[in-house]
């Protein structure tokens, strides 16, 4: 297998985005749609682009490529650049205590940001179970919970895995509404592919961003340590409050998308899991720190075997 990363521009906080050329053949990523991007791509001929997840640092120069396979729900947020997407969400961030002035404002400057980085991409397929390149077969994998369109592409133990596994960084269980009143439970989704990808036999991965140096359990351990964590931060202080007001505790004004995206995400999961619930609006405790402390030790015996 030949493998040819492309380091592009990428506006956002994770760093450069990777590109990856496989057996000339097979592009996975395209980075965000910028004349220093495209300049890197132009060499590049592929028969196929496989689009990770539905980030515009991912896709927001598939437009440029006729044959461009993704999760179906990936194809459908590139049609648009994600407006649809960042309507429901300014939705559900109301529903969650943030001001309505203040999720207008945060969705028109999402989509103008956006605007600047991505255009609709209208050739988008649905991606098959399997992908081939130079004649070597990739099976494609469904890992939710940083995005629910996210897929990883598997082969003899290398994985590209987009951002669900990164070195270095913990990948926000990022929101995902269903329509305008339910979502997608993210963090129990992430946990479940974090207990996939610890199950695997993995020897190389190819990131979405930076280099992966580390082995691939002792990442996923890392995540599960901080996922753990900010449940506890997020406990300690949601009595009486609700999700906007816990964000903005923990967090201030900084990315409050993303800061809204994770106390949401911990909150469903903590209210499915009965540690606590939420009435009039507000989040209410229904269990003691001692308790939440042994779900997490549940999660890792579940996951980690103990090890």
């Amino acid at each position: 297998m030949e493998v040819v990363r492309i380091e592009v521009y990428n506006p956002f906080p994770a760093g450069n985005t990777n590109v990856y050329v496989v057996n000339g053949e097979l592009m996975i990523d395209v980075g965000v749609n910028d004349e220093r991007v495209i300049e890197r791509l132009k060499a590049v001929n592929p028969d196929v682009v496989v689009i990770t997840h539905p980030h515009v640092d991912h896709f927001g120069a598939a437009y440029l490529f006729e044959n461009v396979l993704a999760h179906e729900e990936t194809c459908k947020k590139m049609f648009d650049c994600e407006k649809e997407y960042f309507r429901l969400a300014s939705i559900h961030f109301v529903h969650e205590g943030m001001p309505k002035s203040l999720a207008a404002e945060m969705r028109e400057r999402a989509e103008k940001r956006y605007s600047k980085f991505a255009k609709p991409c209208r050739s988008c397929k649905k991606i098959p179970e399997k992908v081939k390149a130079g004649g070597e077969k990739f099976e494609v994998l469904h890992l939710p919970g940083h995005s629910y369109g996210h897929i990883a592409l598997y082969r003899d133990g290398h994985l590209f895995s987009g951002d669900v596994l990164l070195d270095g960084i913990t990948p926000n269980p990022v929101i995902e509404p269903i329509d305008e009143e339910e979502r997608h439970p993210v963090l129990k989704q992430y946990l479940g592919t974090i207990k996939i990808l610890h199950s695997m036999n993995v020897v190389r991965v190819y990131p979405g961003h930076r280099d992966f140096r580390k082995g691939v359990r002792e990442v996923l351990r890392e995540y599960l340590k901080n996922f753990e964590r900010r449940s506890y931060e997020i406990f300690n202080v949601c009595e009486g409050k609700n999700a906007f007001e816990i964000a903005l505790s923990i967090f201030g004004m900084d990315q409050l998308f993303l800061a809204m995206s994770e106390v949401i995400a911990h909150l469903d999961f903590l209210s499915e899991k009965g540690i606590i619930e939420k009435r009039g609006g507000v989040y209410r405790k229904n269990a003691d720190r001692m308790e939440l402390e042994e779900l997490w030790r549940e999660i890792r015996e579940e996951i980690t075997g103990g090890g």
